[in-house]
């Protein structure tokens, strides 16, 4: 597990993949998301782009309370009164961190 605090800087990686839950909010959006994490190998970066305010908080959630690491927050505004969130996630497959915290 790691911190759910977002680092001070956005990491220089470009993502993986990129999952769009623009319009969504993370209740529905999380489905998506856990989906690309299965999907994705050990290591890949995942991009997760949102518009729900919540995303600042439940992204980074979901990283601590599993074996991928956050790798940084981004926000800014995308119109008058909305911003868009921008999280990035590097993914450690749940097997391969159980083998490193046992050996």
């Amino acid at each position: 597990m790691t911190s759910h605090q977002p680092p001070e800087s956005l990491p220089d990686v470009e993502p993986d993949r990129t999952v769009d839950n623009r319009g969504r909010g993370c209740a529905n959006g999380i489905v998506r998301v856990q989906r690309a994490l299965e999907d994705l190998p050990d290591g890949a970066v995942l991009e997760i782009v949102s518009t729900d305010r919540r995303a600042k908080q439940e992204y980074p959630k979901l990283a601590a309370q599993t074996a991928h690491d956050l790798l940084g927050v981004e926000s800014e505004r995308s119109g008058i009164v909305s911003k868009q969130y921008t999280t990035y996630l590097r993914i450690h497959d749940d097997d391969a961190a159980d083998d490193i915290h046992h050996e």
